[in-house]
């Protein structure tokens, strides 16, 4: 791994660690795409979850007395129903086809959030299983379960806080379920190291700057560079079929 691919994955993940302690979401939206660029397919999505694991764990002992253990228990277990036919469809596909998956996966999920975010789209326990499966196969496949989440917490208006700490545990255990399925990465040790500062950097920066920046505006940046690293990885993936 050179150093500019070094510092590329560490600005990547500084960035979406950033994002996700101050709006809960965002790491996987911003880094799946570049990660898949700079590391290829498999290892990209990979190495996101396992960022993303101890990204939203640290966020969720700080959150803890807010999380509901039982709805981030359902969402798992409803999970799990994405996360079989994901991992073999993550597994047969060729490197640039799966690229052009979790292109495509992401800006499903950016327009998603976008046009559906104030739908009342997963209601009840049927909604509860759908949204939890739906972000199972997006997770195992492209690294991105977060969007179903974001709709099924609008469409049950979920208090924002409780939404927050929960949602932090949930995505924790998913890509521990994601890590079992697809395995884990082969970094060096530089990768390794470098993955984890930017992470543990992007969370502490993250939480002592969260109450003073602008969550819309936030969220706003997080669509934006995720859809241009998403095109971005359409292309790449087009481009060498």
């Amino acid at each position: 791994m050179d150093t500019l691919t070094l510092v590329g994955v560490g600005v990547v993940l500084f960035f979406g660690s950033f994002i996700q302690r101050v709006t809960g979401m965002g790491l996987a939206l911003v880094a799946a795409p570049f990660l898949v660029l700079l590391l290829g397919s498999v290892t990209g999505v990979q190495t996101l979850q396992v960022v993303g694991l101890g990204v939203c764990l640290v966020s969720a002992i700080t959150l803890w007395s807010d999380v509901n253990f039982r709805v981030a228990a359902l969402l798992l277990v409803t999970s799990a129903i994405g996360l079989v036919p994901g991992t073999w469809i993550a597994k047969s596909l060729p490197a640039s086809w799966l690229g052009i998956l979790i292109g495509t996966v992401t800006l499903a999920a950016l327009a998603a959030t976008v046009f559906l975010r104030k739908s009342r789209v997963f209601v009840g326990a049927r909604g509860t299983g759908i949204a939890g499966a739906l972000s199972g196969f997006m997770n195992v496949t492209a690294g991105v379960g977060g969007p179903p989440i974001a709709i099924y917490a609008n469409s049950t208006d979920w208090e924002y806080r409780e939404y927050l700490a929960t949602v932090q545990l949930y995505f924790a255990g998913l890509n521990a379920l994601s890590l079992l399925a697809r395995g884990v990465p082969d970094l060096p040790t530089a990768g390794w190291a470098v993955a984890a500062g930017s992470a543990v950097a992007g969370v502490v920066i993250g939480n002592l700057l969260s109450s003073t920046i602008n969550e819309s505006i936030a969220k706003k940046a997080v669509l934006a560079i995720a859809g241009i690293g998403s095109l971005a990885t359409v292309i790449q993936g087009v481009s060498t079929l």
